[in-house]
This record gives C-alpha cells, sequence and structure tokens, in this order.
C-alpha cells in the first residue's frame, strides 16, 4: 500500500485456501488470519463491551512498513459484536481493533514469498489451538473426544448442533487428528460473516467531468434499491433529497457521495498519515478525542476507514437492530510502536449519517 495516495479495497470471492495467513491476505469475514501465530489475544479480550459476548471477526488489512525492519509485516484487524442492539449511532463500544507486527526474519513464516500451492504444508502444531467455530483462541476444548476447541462455551454448544454431534463419536477413535484451523466450519457458517479477499489499488484521483446532479441521486438510489449503500439505505427519500442539494451545511455527505460514485463497490478507504472521508458533517465526539497510544504515549494518526458499502457483502440483513454503520474510521500508533502486547488496540470511532 501507499502513503502518498489513497488506496482503496474491493471484494473478490476466493479460494479458502489462498487467504491462509502464509500468504498474508487482506480479507472481510470467516476465520482471522493471524499474523503472529502464538502470541494470539485471550478470549476475554475479544469481548464486547456491551454484551460481553464474544466478539466476530469483521476484516483485516495487511499494511506493512517494508522499510522498516520490525514491521515488515503489519496488519489491522477488526471485529465486531453482531447483537445489532450493542450497535449504538456515532459509538464504537461493539467493535475493537488490533495491529500485529512482525520482522521479516520471524517464528512463522519464510523469508520469501510462498507459492500458491494447495497442498504446501503448513504446521500448527506448535502454535495456541483455535476454536472450530471463530478462529480465536482456543483455551477449553470437547470433553468427550479432545480433538476440538473451543473460545467459549456459546460457540461449544453452537459447534455440537451444527455437526460436532454427529462426529464426535468418530473422532474419539482417532488416534490423531487435525484440524483445519482456518476453514469455516458449519457453525462458523452460521455465525461468520460470509469470506471475501479484500483487493486494494490506488483510487483514480481524476475528478469525473460535469456530473449532473439528478444523475449522482439516480444512482444513490438505485444503490439503495439494490442494498448496496449500506447504512445509506435507512435514509428517508426526503432527508436523502435533502442531504444530497449542494447547500452548505450538506457540503460533507456531498463530497462523500461525489467521492464514493468513482467507485460505488468500494468497502475501503487507505490513507495512512492523511485525512478520513467523513460522511456528514456532524462528526461530534468522532474527531474530538482521539487518544494517544496507550502503549508508547505516542500520537495516533488516521490510517484507514471501512466503508458503509461493505454492509452488503457480509449479509447481516436490514432489520431494525442489525448492524450498521456509516464509516468506520481507525486511528493507529502514528509509530507503529512495539511496546505492549504482539496484538495491541488501536482505536476505532464510528459516524453515523443519522443523529
Amino acid at each position: 500500500m501507499t502513503a502518498q495516495k489513497v488506496d482503496i479495497g474491493f471484494l473478490e470471492e476466493r479460494d479458502n485456501w489462498l487467504l491462509h495467513p502464509k500468504f498474508f491476505p487482506s480479507k472481510v469475514g470467516g476465520k482471522p488470519a493471524w499474523l503472529d501465530l502464538k502470541n494470539l489475544p485471550h478470549p476475554n479480550e475479544l469481548t464486547c463491551k456491551k454484551c460481553s459476548e464474544p466478539l466476530i471477526f469483521l476484516c483485516q488489512i495487511y499494511a506493512p512498513y517494508e522499510e522498516r525492519t520490525d514491521a515488515f509485516h503489519r496488519t489491522i484487524f477488526l471485529f465486531v459484536c453482531r447483537n445489532g442492539v450493542c450497535c449504538q449511532t456515532n459509538a464504537s463500544d461493539n467493535f475493537l481493533v488490533l495491529r500485529c507486527q512482525l520482522s521479516r526474519q520471524n517464528d512463522y513464516y519464510s523469508h520469501e514469498p510462498c507459492e500458491e500451492i494447495e497442498s504446501q504444508a503448513f504446521s500448527m502444531d506448535k502454535w495456541p489451538n483455535l476454536c472450530n467455530v471463530c478462529g480465536t483462541r482456543a483455551p477449553s476444548h470437547c470433553a468427550k473426544c479432545k480433538k476440538t476447541y473451543y473460545c467459549s462455551r456459546k460457540h461449544q454448544v453452537l459447534d455440537w448442533q451444527k455437526g460436532h454431534k454427529a462426529m464426535c463419536s468418530e473422532l474419539q477413535t482417532l488416534d490423531s487428528y487435525k484440524p483445519n484451523n482456518f476453514k469455516v466450519t458449519q457453525a462458523g457458517k452460521a455465525l461468520l460473516f460470509k469470506e471475501w479477499e479484500l483487493i486494494v489499488d490506488e483510487e483514480d484521483e481524476d475528478d469525473p467531468k460535469n456530473v449532473d446532479e439528478n444523475e449522482e441521486m439516480e444512482k444513490l438510489r438505485k444503490l439503495m434499491q439494490e442494498k448496496r449503500a449500506g447504512t445509506l439505505s435507512n435514509v428517508s427519500e426526503d432527508e436523502l433529497e435533502q442531504y444530497t442539494k449542494a447547500q452548505p451545511e450538506d457540503k460533507v455527505f456531498n463530497k462523500f457521495s461525489k467521492r464514493i460514485n468513482r467507485h460505488p463497490d468500494q468497502v475501503l478507504r487507505y490513507d495512512r498519515g492523511g485525512q478520513p472521508l467523513w460522511i456528514t458533517s456532524n462528526t461530534g465526539s468522532c474527531v474530538d478525542d482521539i487518544p494517544n497510544c496507550q502503549y508508547c504515549g505516542g500520537e495516533r494518526q488516521f490510517e484507514l476507514q471501512m466503508m458503509p458499502q461493505l454492509l452488503n457483502f457480509i449479509d447481516v440483513g436490514i432489520e431494525l437492530n442489525s448492524i450498521d454503520w456509516g464509516v468506520l474510521v481507525v486511528y493507529t500508533c502514528k509509530s507503529s510502536c512495539n511496546q505492549g502486547p504482539a496484538y495491541k488496540q488501536e482505536f476505532l470511532t464510528k459516524q453515523d449519517l443519522s443523529n
């Protein structure tokens, strides 16, 4: 990724094995492709601040500092609570963002890029067990077969209902069993978001010429009808008319609308050290207090944002109590420090279109 220009991300379907950690993927949904495979966050760190339920992996963005030895590999991870009632306007307590980085010479991956060969072995035997449902660290296992691991009782119960009950006895008879820690199980399909590869490229900076306001309005309506405009679909037609008109108080939304209109399916904007593309002028607490890094004390800077279009690719539904957002804006330690745990918490703020 480049830091000088805005990069934007789009989603493409990809075989699961090509999203393995050894390929350092950027991805949405499925199980996390962890970077540091040993020092994983404890399940207690991956719970919702509102309801205390396990958070679910949303996406990860591979964003290395290739010029730095200690951050040659670097990934940002986002997690979210699936309970819609925990999703409140302009509040981000139901989200968690983690940063992890490694030197090129490390305990997990080869110095040179791996070939894309499906049968190529990659042992997880030395590293912590992963939850059979969500792919996070799993301190507990099935008491009967002792071969399937879980992060929580809730996920164990779900897995039992979705298939483990039928195969538990068979697993008990096996002398050795090596689960595919990154493949989505039937229980995972019932809980996790649909898996996609995140393809990132530079944004076309050429402004569209002579954009007709009515034409732009019609395109936005069409996106809403196709459920491809994320949180914009929650805005009434009267509100949409108001926002789309180039009135002084609506310049921020007008800028947002015109900017994304160039590439309507973008789900990511990456601009390390740049500025977010806000969805409305009502930023409120979104930008009032960006805390310093809790590990080194240094300031944080904007790095990336997830766009509302992502909602339409992960099957969250459009009912009243579903997950929703306008933009998810991530700030990370400006120096990308190495203090603290392998997976360091960074700062996320959520801005919604409605107040």
